[in-house]
C-alpha cells in the first residue's frame, strides 16, 4: 500500500496505543503545543495550523482517498501486482481491512492537502473505552503531527510525495525522515515536560515511543505483512537515521537532510553516504516490454522491499546478506489477455553480490513459489526476473 497512507496511520496506531486521545481541540492547546514544537527544533511556523473536528466516517473517507490516491495504479491492479511479485498472498478484500485497520486506530493526523489538523471525534473512546488522555500523551500526538505541518511549510510534502508517485522507495526513504524526524522531536518535546531528564532518559524513552513498542500481535491476522512491516520501518528506522544525524551536527545537519533527502531505503538502512540509486535499467518506453499489452505502471522497489520478499522464505540474516549490496532496481508492470507479468532488474555492488541475491530469490521462489511462469537471470551485476 502506498508509504503516504501507511506512515500517517502508522503514528496514529502508535498514538493510540500509548494512551487514549481526547478530542477536546482548543486552539489554545495547538498553539501551546507549537511554541513547544518551534522551540526544541529551533523553526518557527510561517502561520497557525488550522484544526478541525471530524467525525469517523468523514476520517475513514479522507483516509481511503488519500490511500487510493497515492497508489501508482488502480488498487485492484496495485494489489495485483504485489501478488504476482510474490509480496503478499491472494487476499480479497484487502483495501477495505486496510482501511478499516487504520481507521480504527486513527485519533488525529495532519493532512498537507487541505493543510489542517483533525482530530476524529469520539475515536478515544472506541481505542480505550471512554478513558480520556491528558497531559503527556496528549502532547505526543499533538506534537508529532504538528511537526509534520511544520515539515510541510517548507517541503510541500503534498506535492513532493505526488512527484515521488513512480518511485515507492525513494518516497519510502522520504517518509523515513519525516516520520524519524517526527518522532525525535515529539521525544524532545515529552522530556521538557519531565523533570531531570537528560540523554539517558531519551534513550529509554526511545524505544516506547517509537514503533518498536506498538505490540504487532495487536494488527488484525488478516492485514498482509507486508503492509505491516512497512508501516513499522519508518518509526523504529527513521527515528535512528535523525537521531544519527542530530548527533553529528544538531539541527543544522537534520536541516541539510530537509535540503537533500535520503534517496533509497538502503541509505536509511546503512547510513550516509550511501551512493546514489542507479538509472537507466529500464528502456524510457517501458511499454515496449509488453508487446501487445498494456504498460499499468513502473516503479523502483529497493532494498527494503528486496529484504522482506527474501524473508518471507529464508531466515532474517540470510535474506539481509543477499538485499545487501543493492545498487538500485526498476519494474515494470503489465496486462496482456487478462494476465499480469512484470520485468524487473535490479543491480548490485558486484558480481558476487547478485549471485548471491540470484541464489536467494530462486531459493525463495522453491520455498514460496507465486503461482506464475518466471524466469530468472544473471547479467554480471543485475539479476533480471521476468514474468511473461
Amino acid at each position: 500500500m502506498p508509504r503516504k497512507g501507511l506512515v500517517t496511520a502508522g503514528f496514529l496506531a502508535l498514538a493510540a496505543s500509548l494512551c487514549p486521545a481526547a478530542t477536546d481541540l482548543v486552539p489554545q492547546r495547538v498553539a501551546e503545543v507549537s511554541r513547544q514544537v518551534e522551540e526544541v527544533r529551533g523553526r518557527r511556523f510561517e502561520r497557525p495550523v488550522p484544526a478541525t473536528e471530524i467525525d469517523p466516517a468523514e476520517a475513514r473517507r479522507i483516509l481511503r482517498g488519500k490511500i487510493v490516491e497515492a497508489l501508482p495504479a488502480s488498487a485492484e491492479e496495485y494489489l495485483r501486482s504485489l501478488k504476482v511479485l510474490g509480496l503478499i498472498d491472494e487476499s480479497p478484500g484487502t483495501l477495505d481491512r486496510l482501511v478499516d485497520f487504520y481507521a480504527s486506530q486513527v485519533v488525529a493526523f495532519y493532512d498537507p492537502e487541505p493543510r489542517r489538523f483533525f482530530v476524529v471525534k469520539g475515536a478515544e473512546n472506541a481505542v480505550a473505552g471512554g478513558v480520556e488522555m491528558e497531559g503527556l500523551a496528549q502532547g505526543l500526538i499533538y506534537s508529532h503531527e504538528l511537526m509534520h505541518a511544520l515539515q510541510d511549510e517548507t517541503l510541500r510534502l503534498d506535492a513532493r510525495t505526488k512527484a515521488l508517485k513512480d518511485d515507492g522507495d525513494r518516497s519510502f526513504a522520504l517518509q523515513c525522515l519525516l516520520e524519524g524526524e517526527a518522532t525525535f522531536v515529539m521525544i524532545k518535546v515529552a522530556l521538557k515536560d519531565i523533570p531531570g531528564a537528560d540523554e539517558k532518559a531519551e534513550e529509554e524513552l526511545a524505544p516506547l515511543l517509537t514503533a518498536g513498542g506498538l505490540e504487532k500481535a495487536n494488527v488484525p491476522k488478516d492485514v498482509p505483512d507486508y503492509f505491516v512491516e512497512q508501516l513499522f520501518f519508518p518509526y523504529a528506522a527513521g527515528t535512528s537515521f535523525v537521531r544519527a544525524a542530530y548527533e553529528k551536527g544538531g539541527w543544522a545537519e537534520v536541516d541539510r537532510l530537509w535540503r537533500n533527502p535520503p534517496e533509497s531505503s538502503a541509505e536509511i538502512l546503512h547510513g550516509r553516504p550511501y551512493p546514489s540509486p542507479a538509472t537507466g535499467l529500464l528502456p524510457a518506453n517501458a511499454a515496449s516490454l509488453f508487446p501487445g499489452g498494456r504498460l499499468v505502471y513502473t516503479d523502483t522497489l529497493g532494498e527494503w522491499t528486496v529484504k522482506f520478499l527474501l524473508e518471507r522464505a529464508l531466515p532474517e540474516d540470510e535474506a539481509e546478506r543477499a538485499s545487501e549490496g543493492w545498487r538500485g532496481d526498476r519494474v515494470a508492470f503489465g496486462v496482456a489477455n487478462g494476465k499480469m507479468g512484470y520485468v524487473w532488474r535490479v543491480r548490485f555492488d558486484d558480481p558476487d553480490a547478485a549471485a548471491r541475491f540470484e541464489a536467494a530469490l530462486r531459493k525463495t521462489r522453491s520455498v514460496k513459489p507465486t503461482g506464475s511462469a518466471e524466469t530468472i537471470k544473471r547479467e554480471t551485476r543485475d539479476v533480471v526476473v521476468t514474468s511473461p
